[in-house]
């Protein structure tokens, strides 16, 4: 990879695979034998995938015709037949009737699928479509050269845990690329030095923390098959944005998890514990019975939303997905904004590169990015739901009325960055719930360190 290629896509999750097909198929179709990497740090496609979502599934239509035709694929499926939402007050919990829900919060007609799994499909068809993915490289630096990007840096490989070189090592090496598209995810290490050296947005980008584990049922399944479940309330204090979620996941298992968001004041709250106290809720326990947990895992979601958007098109280089700040949580929503804005950059780029002249150093344009985003209703969504998660600031509360009409506000609702939260002394002081201990969580979740 030390020769200069034409398009690299840092990250292998959606929102880069998405950006790779399309343009690797837009690219054969006009006879360009331009080359589209993908470098991603996992060690396989969707080994960094945390599995377990709620899935607008039309935007693949587009982006694979006749996806649907692939029965391993469709095996792991699961179309959305009950969605509910529940308010968990400490032992009780009252289903909201549907009715009063926000019809943004709906998920009939969605799917749940498992996004290890949709990546994995996904970077298949990559292959088939011409694309090289190289997995098990971390990009550490971007490179900009007079206010362009012209590629990244990546990190050593070969350090112990003390950071010597090993006998493999081999030091950082620098990818030159015509276009960079920074796929990287929420909190992305490229996609923030894009923020600080090229503009963030009005707000500061805030994050929730999700943690998530799939459960397996040897026996009955208490949570039953095709449906979704969400609740408010308990086990997060007041003052914590976020909540709870189960999804299908097949006849036999079940995606549970609990999202906070990370402005939280007490510096006691420990998220794995706060989830392991939402699994012992006897509403949530009874749903669980009988259950065997087989994985876990945990990510932050970027939900600053429209505010927080900073330049996502920039000389040389475009940012997708998660990386950018894609998420609508309104509609608690952002794979399909992820495939959507890899699809709006590929169509870009392969304008770009078709006007561009051949020579390596020719600059590629990449103004109609943000416009394609506009058409493929990435950004109105964003911008209708500009103050949904700033309308929670204050706590659940004060916050669940105005978000109903914070679309509807003429103004900005300021954010202050999640580490300005904490309130030093405070605590919560709440009785450990039991459950799965920290340790045994993490060996579950498959990541592997050098101790």
């Amino acid at each position: 990879m030390t020769e200069p290629i034409d398009v690299l896509v840092v990250g292998g999750g959606p929102a880069g695979l998405a950006t790779a097909i399309r343009l690797r198929k837009q690219l054969a179709q006009a006879g360009s034998d331009a080359s589209v990497v993908v470098v991603d740090k996992a060690h396989r496609p969707g080994y960094h995938s945390l599995s377990g979502a709620s899935f607008e599934q039309a935007c693949l239509d587009e982006l694979v015709p006749g996806w649907r035709d692939d029965r391993r694929f469709m095996a792991n499926v699961v179309p959305v037949e009950q969605d509910d939402l529940y308010f968990l007050l400490g032992s009780r919990a009252v289903k909201v009737p549907s009715r009063v829900v926000p019809g943004r919060m709906h998920h009939e007609g969605d799917v749940t699928i498992s996004l290890a799994r949709l990546t994995g499909f996904l970077a298949d068809r990559a292959v088939q479509a011409g694309v090289e993915i190289h997995s098990g490289f971390a990009a550490r630096e971007l490179l900009v050269d007079d206010g362009r990007v012209v590629g990244v840096r990546l990190g050593d490989v070969g350090r112990n845990n003390r950071g010597e070189p090993k006998a493999n090592f081999r030091p950082a090496e620098d990818i030159h690329a015509r276009v960079t598209v920074l796929a990287d995810g929420s909190h992305g290490v490229l996609s923030t030095q894009l923020r600080e050296q090229f503009g963030g947005g009005r707000n500061p980008q805030v994050y929730s923390i999700g943690i998530k584990a799939v459960a397996q049922f040897p026996g009955d399944n208490p949570f039953g098959t095709n449906r979704v479940l969400h609740t408010l309330g308990y086990p997060n204090p007041a003052g914590v944005f976020g909540g709870g979620f189960m999804y299908s996941m097949g006849d036999k298992s079940v995606a549970v998890g609990l999202i906070l968001g990370l402005d939280w004041r007490a510096g006691d709250l420990a998220p794995q514990r706060e989830f392991e106290r939402f699994r012992s809720h006897p509403f949530i326990a009874s749903l669980l019975r009988g259950s065997v947990t087989i994985a876990t895992g945990a990510k932050t979601i970027p939900e600053g939303g429209w505010y927080a958007l900073g330049r996502v098109a920039v000389p040389g280089a475009l940012v997708v997905g998660d990386g950018a700040g894609f998420v609508n949580m309104a509609r608690i929503k952002g794979i399909h904004y992820a495939i959507l804005s890899g699809m709006a950059a590929a169509d870009t780029i392969a304008e770009g590169l078709a006007a561009a002249g051949a020579a390596p150093d020719d600059p590629v344009r990449l103004a109609g990015y943000v416009q394609r985003l506009e058409t493929r209703g990435v950004l109105p969504d964003l911008r209708h739901a500009r103050n949904y998660r700033a309308a929670f600031r204050w706590g659940i509360y004060p916050g669940a009325p105005l978000s109903l009409v914070a679309d509807r506000l003429p103004w900005r609702i300021p954010m202050a960055p999640d580490a300005d939260g904490t309130r030093p002394g405070a605590r919560l002081d709440r009785p450990d719930p039991g459950g799965m201990d920290g340790a045994t969580f993490v060996s579950l979740s498959g990541a592997l360190h050098r101790e």
